[in-house]
């Protein structure tokens, strides 16, 4: 058990830090491959894990089910999209065939090459984690982010998450 993924919770489900200037341009340049999003100035990634868990409850949903829960789950993203002009909003997956039907086809869900891993998304969480990358290159994970809730916070709230998770 030691190896499984940390499932977080509110209390600390928060990290943050900096991508070098250097950094910040690869993952522009990587982004810019993406064709199902137009790269802006803040950028919100949401990462799903090969072998998670999460999901693994709706298993034995029958498939239309599935199928409307996948449709409502895009709406959500595509809604909050277009609600804030300024965001680039990005799903990645890690690579592998371990995932749970919910997330398994019908979104807009692309594959990391192990790019994305490396750079943000090192700890294997429960759920996947999201990342939001400011223009400076300060960010923002949020872990076990199991509906892509950080969509719902703010240019306030993110901020102080920042901070308040850089200096603890």
């Amino acid at each position: 058990m030691a190896c499984s993924p940390k499932l977080y919770n509110a209390e600390n489900q928060y990290e943050s830090g900096s991508l070098s200037e250097a950094k910040i341009d690869s993952l522009k340049s990587f982004l810019k491959e993406n064709a199902r999003a137009e790269l802006r100035d803040t950028i919100f990634i949401k990462y799903d894990f090969n072998k998670d868990v999460c999901w693994n409850d709706l298993s034995y949903q029958n498939a239309t089910f599935l199928n409307d829960s996948r449709y409502a789950y895009q709406n959500y993203v595509k809604e909050k999209s277009a609600k804030r002009p300024t965001i680039a909003v990005y799903q990645y997956r890690q690579e592998g065939s371990s995932f749970s039907p919910i997330k398994s086809k019908g979104l807009e869900i692309e594959t990391d090459s192990g790019y994305l891993k490396n750079l943000l998304f090192k700890e294997q969480t429960t759920c996947g984690t999201s990342a939001i990358i400011l223009p400076t290159g300060k960010y923002l994970l949020v872990k076990s982010d199991s509906h892509f809730a950080a969509l719902l916070l703010n240019g306030k709230e993110i901020e102080k998450l920042i901070i308040g998770n850089l200096i603890k």
